[in-house]
């Protein structure tokens, strides 16, 4: 089994993601796609970027809820 271990910057950016506070002016377009290239995230139906399972695990490790 892999360990995923998130940058700084990723691991921000989910958490903006999981509380809704996302917005497209942010500017981390690279970053995200970054993110969905590692299937962290996908977008809705209305364009918005939603967390996977896979960023969920990754966050809840970073977090140390999960070892």
């Amino acid at each position: 089994m892999f360990r995923i271990v998130l940058q700084p910057e990723e691991e921000a950016i989910l958490h903006v993601i999981r509380g809704g506070q996302y917005r497209a002016s942010m500017g981390a377009d690279a970053l995200l796609l970054k993110l969905m290239t590692l299937r962290m995230l996908v977008f809705n139906e209305n364009g918005d970027p939603q967390l996977t399972e896979l960023a969920e695990a990754a966050l809840a490790r970073m977090n140390g809820r999960m070892h």
